[in-house]
């Protein structure tokens, strides 16, 4: 079979599955949308349409939460143990038709197809931590604090969690919800991205072998309708939210007026300060791995790269011919490194971000847009950019570098501090001491050395600043799904 006839192959199969997406997931069915609006859902590698989700309304939100309440005593009743054998059974039923997953998800997020393979593998790992997470809550040491009295200390779910999610990581960030808030006893509805609904929908109707109904529900629609329904639903008690910091404002402020937890994983612009005692060869390589990964479409890329001014135009050198490495192409061409980006209007807001940079910076390779079907972007490089530029002080999410110089370690520290992110940061250098009080001198919620967007579900993710609040993944990110209740027992 040519690899043409196989990738048509993949993508009838992700259209043959779009056509049983005939509505949202409520009750381990495919329930009918009470709207007739639809999402049209595109292929980013072609440019076509793969298939259409509804455009729900707030009464399709209202079942979804309704059936997640009506399930969830019964579910947070289970021992920690039960709950967690009915995950590790998803888990492996996922494992083992992982094949067709990878093909949905590259096609349908526009990820490379060996980069989707090794992403679903990483998801079954997050699910099995998951899974027994719940297994070993920590809590406050219980005991007889006041005379007579004994305290005791119970970890409880918090009821219903609404889990509304982003497009460049449909599926792990849908586990990364979903998963720890089923371990401790919470029901879920959850809303995957407009333009990459499908993983999340395969992975709901793979779960009707496992799951109780009404325990993992899904809801297509647009943030402005659905999105804001679930956030302000008076029974859904906690809202996880991955994206961006103006859509995550509108999450806190709903969530605000309805008195309940908003656990927010906001934007980025990773700073990359690179020292001129740094292993240059492998900084490139691991610059250009953790800056183009998923086409830069990640909150943690490395992007705004930071490097002193004794090194800045061998570093620039190097970094061009590392580019040129890459393979733009197909997601489902097995040689492809670079698929393309989300979406049409995704490229466009990073190139008018481009158009819009300051007059003394310098375009050194890429910028523009090819020929050809798809949403592809290639590998952009810009110099001299201001402190004040938009591409320095805002999230680029496309795979963009920029390159700011600097003299001295303070210098590089007020350049890398100086946007409202916090979300991550690495420094490149071998000199230990200056490893250790740059790290402790950056304001970002994780800091890598000589490394960048190294990370695993045991792993917590807290952004600082206007970067999130609350932590995801690992013990504190379990917790995150959970009340604390202290009962106290008069001894007489």
């Amino acid at each position: 079979m040519s690899n043409e006839q196989l990738a048509n192959d993949q993508r009838t199969v992700v259209r043959d599955f779009s056509k049983r997406v005939i509505g949202n997931f409520i009750d381990n069915r495919w329930a009918p949308s009470t709207s007739a609006d639809q999402l049209v859902v595109v292929d980013p590698s072609t440019g076509l349409e793969i298939g259409r989700v509804p455009a729900s309304s707030a009464v399709d939100v209202d079942v979804a939460v309704s059936a997640a309440a009506a399930a969830q005593p019964a579910w947070a009743r289970l021992t920690p143990a039960a709950r967690a054998n009915y995950l590790l059974e998803l888990a492996t039923l996922v494992e083992q038709h992982i094949d067709e997953l990878v093909v949905i998800e590259a096609i349908d997020a526009g990820k490379p197809i060996t980069a989707a393979k090794e992403e679903m593998h990483g998801v079954v790992d997050a699910m099995r931590f998951f899974a027994g997470s719940a297994r070993s809550l920590p809590a406050p040491a219980g005991g007889d604090y006041l005379d007579g009295v004994t305290s005791v200390m119970r970890r409880e779910p918090v009821g219903v969690v609404a889990g509304i999610t982003p497009w460049n990581y449909p599926l792990l960030q849908a586990v990364a919800k979903l998963f720890p808030a089923l371990a401790t006893g919470n029901t879920v509805v959850i809303k995957p991205a407009e333009t990459t609904p499908y993983s999340t929908a395969w992975l709901a109707e793979f779960s009707v072998r496992v799951l109780p109904p009404g325990v993992f529900n899904v809801v297509f629609g647009t943030g402005h309708s659905v999105g804001e329904a679930l956030t302000r639903h008076p029974d859904v008690d906690l809202v996880s939210f991955t994206g961006s910091i103006e859509a995550g404002r509108k999450v806190g402020i709903a969530a605000a007026d309805g008195v309940k937890k908003a656990i927010m994983e906001l934007g980025g612009n990773a700073p990359v300060i690179v020292f001129d005692d740094a292993a240059l060869d492998s900084a490139v390589d691991a610059i250009v791995i953790a800056g183009l990964y998923n086409t830069g479409q990640e909150c943690m890329a490395a992007s705004r790269l930071i490097v002193h001014s004794s090194i800045v135009e061998k570093f620039t050198e190097a970094l061009i011919v590392r580019c040129t490495v890459e393979r733009i192409g197909d997601v489902l061409d097995q040689s492809t490194t670079l698929g393309p980006m989300t979406s049409a209007s995704q490229r466009t807001r990073v190139l008018e971000k481009i158009e819009r940079r300051s007059a003394l910076s310098q375009v050194v390779t890429g910028g523009t847009v090819p020929a050809g079907e798809g949403f592809y972007f290639p590998p952009t490089i810009i110099t001299g950019v201001s402190q004040d530029d938009e591409l320095v002080q805002e999230e680029i999410f496309g795979p963009v570098f920029t390159i700011q110089t600097f003299d001295s370690e303070n210098e590089a520290l007020l350049l890398a501090n100086g946007t409202r992110y916090g979300l991550a940061a690495s420094v490149f250098t071998t000199d230990v001491g200056r490893s250790i009080r740059v790290q402790n001198a950056l304001d970002f919620g994780t800091v890598w050395v000589n490394t960048h967007l190294v990370f695993a579900a045991d792993l917590p993710v807290s952004g600082f600043g206007s970067s999130g609040i609350g932590t995801e993944n690992a013990e504190l990110g379990v917790i995150e799904f959970t009340r604390l209740k202290h009962v106290m027992i008069d001894q007489h």
